[in-house]
Order: structure tokens, then C-alpha cells, then sequence
């Protein structure tokens, strides 16, 4: 039947109706973000709407194609449903069967790869997953947000598609460490190159249970990418092969789910902190929303209010009080003691005995010829054709009642866009089009090794917003000394979005994965201490400038994760480089199956 015959039958009109309703949703969507200086759910309804619009307008006429279209868009849906802060989280461990069942459709339908076709259908559903669960980057900026997610969708996608190939030129007893390596290989690789973006690593999505996972001081969150793997490809599996459940019964599979439960649930239970003695913390939350306030409000309006937040919860048992990422503007570390915003905070923590204040600040420095190895720095020529160098940082700064001297410590994880602009080198020639963005072209000043901030009750780890999701990364903290981790950060960029949810849980594994402590101050979103469990206490609310006073007993246990690292991780990336050589040397002479 052709497409004139199916129109007069009647049949595409329900499909033409829900293209309609999807662009009517998506047209409102942008209509109230036009209107609205915040746009909080909305970016999500703009994006899926119009989306699923163009799917639905390219929709197969072939019925097997609509069964892989159909499995793709639920595991993308699980997917994104499976991630804080929503309840559901446990489906992540059959999210993937339907993609699964899609791949290997499409290989069995003409016994051979199909690249083109893989890639199109997991494409489709990875859009669903990041777009889902990470909308909320979209409030940061909007175009930067959707490349974002689609960017990171089409690079899944290439990794599936790569999977896909080289598991069908190998023995079937290989594919499942061929989808687990390669999957959890590109996971690692994503924590370090210049559009590192690991906030999807399936472990992290079990990060809503804390209770669950106290098995990460052994494995860290690759860990819990490999256990939520393996246990969807079991399910594939017996899903797809009823006599494979002869080789892999349902009880082996439940024992997979249930075996590091009761593991988790053991250590839950039997963990205790250690006997030292409690120190006094006090962690600031001065809500200065971030788009239309806090960096057009004075800075000196802005002390007066940590000032009173400050003075109003601690005491002179109070040992630390804790700002938020760059709660001080411009500090030039050359002439650092001569701000008047650090002269008046010294002057509060010299008013309590042995106090320090661990605080956020936006610094720069002017530079020297012989400074500038390693260093991100800047060209400016004045009117009298002098030249400066200069650097900007994203710090963390530590101040002592009683003493002139400070430490400093330099963001080292930088976000791609705002603080680093990711191959430089190659893509020199849109730095115009990143200066009018608001970007920068530069970036930031970053700083090789871990800073711990010493000569108090605690050994602290200066943790700046978005390192806490690089696991053996603040790691490298605790193998230089650090008792406790403090974590300062700026959530109010994403609105009232899962966003600083899902910051703060993924946060909260490092206090599972290394045994410390954390005290973290957000300059909205959630302030809170977390206990050695994960446990988090002393919430502060969304929007609400206050102060929590609590207290944090200093760790210095070594876990086996923070001595090893990322073990799993690495030994995958060798079996997967190994799988690739073994399928290049054995295919390399002859056709592949496409």
C-alpha cells in the first residue's frame, strides 16, 4: 500500500494528531521560556516534545523496524528514569534488555552488522536518556545544554555501534565481555578527556540507596556499572533464549541482584566511625540565585548577609565554617591580604579561638615571564603598549584565626565550556564565537595534584563542585592525608531541577567510597554533612539562605578502592583493547561480516 492509499484509509491520522500535539507541547514550552527568567521542568518539554515529533514524522513503515524503534525508546525511558532523584532507580537493572534485544534484531534479521541502522536506534534512545535524566544542564545555557546531551548521546551511540560490530566477528561465549568492557572502557575514558562528562556512569544511578551500594569502598562506581551490566545481559539472555536458562538459571540471576544487596546491608549495619573526637562545623548557604543576583549584587551586600549567617551559628566551639564556591569575587592572590572582603573575614575568624574558614573564591593572578609553565594565562596590552600575563581561578582557600598565612588550592576538574575550552588546539578558530557565548577560550588555571588543607583538627580536602562525581579523583585527597572531605559548590545554575539532586547523591558516594566524612556548603541547592555511610544530614532547603552546625569526626582508614583506584575500570580497558586486537588480527586479512 502506498503512502496516498494509507492517507485516504485513515491510518497515519493518529500518528499526524500525536506530531501535532508534540509540537503544539513543545511551541508552549518555548513560549513560557521566552517568558520566564528561570526555567526550571520546562527545557525537558521543549526537547522531548520536538524530538519525538521528528521520530514520529520518520516513522518506519516497516513492522519490525517499529518493534526496534519501540524497544529502544523504553530502554531509553527506563534509563532516564533510573536516575536520581527518582524512586525507580532499580530499573536500571533490566534498562538495557530492550536495547539489547534491539541490536541483536537487527544483526539476526539479515545475519550480518548494520551499523548505520544500530547507531540510529541507540542514538534515539541515549537522546531519551540524557535529555531525561540531564535536562536541567539546559538551564545553564540552552543551546550549550542540547549540544550536550546530543553530543553525549551520539558518542553512546558510537559505542554501541562498536560493540555491535566487533561482538558478531567473535565467538558468542564473548559477548558479554564485550558489551561490559567496552561500555564500561568508554565510562572510564569519559572522566578524562577535554569533554569529560561521566555524570551517566551506570553506578552512579544506584546512588539514590546509599544502603545499597556499601560495597563501592571495594569496587567505586565501576563497580556498580559492572554489576548493573552483567545482570541486564543475564537478563537479556534468559529473556531472549529460554534454553539458555539451563546454563543460567533464573536463581543464579536473582542471586546476582541479591548477593551485593545483603553484602551492602551487612556492612550497613556493622560499619562504625572511628573514636576520635568530633570537631565543630559549620557550613553557610547564602542563596544568592546565580543567573540575575549573585554576580550583579555587591559584594559587599553579599558579606553582610554571610556575616550574619556566620555569626548567627557558630560558637567557640565551632572549629570550621564553611562558604560556598566563589562566595568572593576577583581576589588577586598577588595582593590577596589586602581585599577588604578577606581583611573583614579574617577579622571574623580571628574573633573565635583555633577557627578556620574553608571558603570558594574566584581568583586571578598576575603573572611573571618564568610563571607561566602550566599555567592557562592571558595577554593584556594597555594604552601604553605595556603587556600583563595573567590567570584566572576557580579556588578554595583556607583562612586561620590568628594567622597572615593561607592556603590555596586550584579547581582541577574543570567544566567543559565555562572554566576550559575543550581542543583548543585544534578548534583555535571558534574563539570568537566562545568569547560572544560567554565562554572562555583560555580557561582556567587547574593544578596537577590533589591540595590538603592542614594545621587544624582536620586534614581537609577542598573539593569544588564538580570534582566530587571523579571517584578515585578525590581519592587522590585521601592518599595525601585528608581525615575529611568539604565540598563547596554552586547549584543554583540548574534551578529547582533534579539537577543539585542528583549532585549532591553522586557527591555522597565518595563518603561510601573512601570512609570520610563530608561537610558541604552550596551556595544553593542542598548544604548537609554526610556520614561515612552516605548517610545525608542536616538538609538544607532548595532556595533558603541559612546555616547548619554540625560536626565531623575525622577518618584516616585507607579503603581498599581508595588504595587501588579504579582496578575494575582498568582491567576492563585491557580486555577491551585486547578483544579489538584479537578481532583486527583474526578479520584484518578478510571482509568483515557487514
Amino acid at each position: 500500500m502506498n503512502t496516498e492509499e494509507t492517507i485516504k484509509n485513515g491510518k497515519p491520522w493518529g500518528r499526524i494528531a500525536a506530531i501535532a500535539l508534540l509540537v503544539i507541547a513543545g511551541s508552549y514550552a518555548a513560549w513560557k521560556m521566552l517568558h520566564l527568567p528561570l526555567w526550571a521542568w520546562w527545557p525537558l518539554l521543549l526537547v522531548l516534545s520536538f524530538w519525538l515529533a521528528a521520530v514520529l514524522l520518520f516513522f518506519p513503515a516497516d513492522p519490525i523496524e517499529r518493534k526496534w524503534l519501540g524497544l529502544s525508546t523504553l530502554s531509553g525511558i527506563l534509563l532516564g528514569l533510573g536516575f536520581p532523584p527518582s524512586p525507580l532507580t532499580w530499573i536500571v537493572i533490566f534498562a538495557w534488555v530492550p536495547l539489547l534485544l534491539m541490536e541483536n534484531g537487527i544483526y539476526q534479521r539479515n545475519q550480518k552488522v548494520r551499523p548505520g541502522k544500530v547507531w540510529l536506534y541507540s542514538f534515539h534512545a541515549f537522546v531519551l536518556w540524557n535529555v531525561i535524566a540531564t535536562f536541567w544542564v539546559m538551564n545553564t545555557a540552552l543551546v550549550a545544554g542540547i549540544v550536550a546531551n546530543f553530543l553525549n548521546a551520539a558518542i553512546m551511540a558510537t559505542v554501541i555501534v562498536i560493540i555491535h560490530v566487533i561482538r558478531h566477528q567473535l565467538h558468542p561465549r564473548w559477548s558479554i565481555l564485550v558489551f561490559i568492557s567496552f561500555w564500561i572502557s568508554f565510562e572510564y575514558l569519559h572522566h578524562f578527556w577535554d569533554i569529560s562528562w561521566p555524570w551517566l556512569t551506570m553506578g552512579n544511578a544506584l546512588a539514590e540507596y546509599p544502603w545499597a551500594i556499601q560495597w563501592y569502598e571495594y569496587t567505586g562506581a565501576f563497580g556498580g556499572s559492572l554489576w548493573v551490566l552483567v545482570v541486564n545481559y543475564a537478563t537479556y539472555r534468559l529473556y531472549r533464549d529460554g534454553a539458555y536458562k539451563k546454563l543460567l538459571p533464573t536463581g543464579f540471576v536473582t542471586s546476582l541482584i541479591v548477593v551485593p544487596l545483603m553484602v551492602s546491608l551487612w556492612i550497613w549495619f556493622t560499619i562504625t566511625p572511628s573514636a576520635a573526637k568530633p570537631v565543630g562545623v559549620t557550613v553557610v548557604q547564602p542563596n544568592f540565585e546565580p543567573h540575575y543576583e549573585k554576580f550583579d549584587l555587591p559584594q559587599r551586600d553579599q558579606s553582610m548577609r554571610f556575616l550574619k549567617l556566620s555569626f548567627d551559628h557558630i560558637d567557640s566551639t565551632t572549629r570550621y565554617l564553611v562558604f560556598p564556591e566563589t562566595s568572593f569575587e576577583g581576589i588577586r592572590l598577588n595582593t590577596f591580604r589586602e581585599n577588604p572582603e578577606i581583611r573583614l573575614f579574617q577579622g571574623v575568624v580571628d574573633s573565635f579561638p583555633d577557627l578556620r574558614l574553608v571558603t570558594g573564591i574566584s581568583s586571578f593572578r598576575v603573572l611573571d615571564k618564568d610563571q607561566l609553565k602550566d599555567v592557562n594565562y592571558r595577554t593584556h596590552i594597555d594604552n601604553r603598549g605595556d603587556t600583563t600575563l595573567w590567570d584566572i581561578q576557580n579556588s578554595a582557600v583556607q583562612m586561620t584565626s590568628g594567622e597572615d598565612e593561607y592556603q590555596v588550592y586550584f579547581k582541577s576538574k574543570l567544566v567543559p565550556g565555562p572554566e576550559m575550552f575543550p581542543f583548543k588546539d585544534f578548534l583555535f578558530f571558534l574563539k570568537p564565537i566562545i568569547d560572544k557565548l560567554g565562554g572562555t577560550y583560555e580557561g582556567h588555571t587547574k593544578q596537577a595534584e590533589r591540595s590538603v588543607f592542614t594545621g587544624g583538627p582536620l586534614q581537609v580536602a577542598p573539593i569544588i563542585c564538580y570534582e566530587s562525581i571523579y571517584g578515585d579523583f578525590v581519592g587522590g585527597y585521601v592518599r595525601k592525608g585528608a581525615t575529611a572531605l568539604f565540598i563547596v559548590t554552586n547549584d543554583g545554575w540548574w534551578d529547582l531541577t533534579p539537577g543539585h539532586i542528583q549532585h549532591l547523591k553522586i557527591g555522597a558516594m565518595r563518603a561510601i567510597e573512601h570512609r570520610r566524612p563530608i561537610a558541604r556548603s552550596a551556595n544553593t541547592g542542598i548544604s548537609c554533612f554526610i556520614d561515612i555511610r552516605g548517610r545525608i544530614l542536616q538538609p538544607t532547603k532548595y532556595g533558603v539562605a541559612t546555616a547548619v552546625m554540625g560536626e565531623v569526626i575525622p577518618e584516616t582508614r585507607i579503603t581498599f578502592y581508595t588504595r587501588w583506584g579504579d582496578l575494575i575500570a582498568k582491567f576492563l580497558v585491557l580486555a577491551c583493547i585486547s578483544l579489538f586486537l584479537v578481532t583486527i588480527f583474526t578479520f584484518g586479512f578478510r571482509k568483515f561480516k557487514f
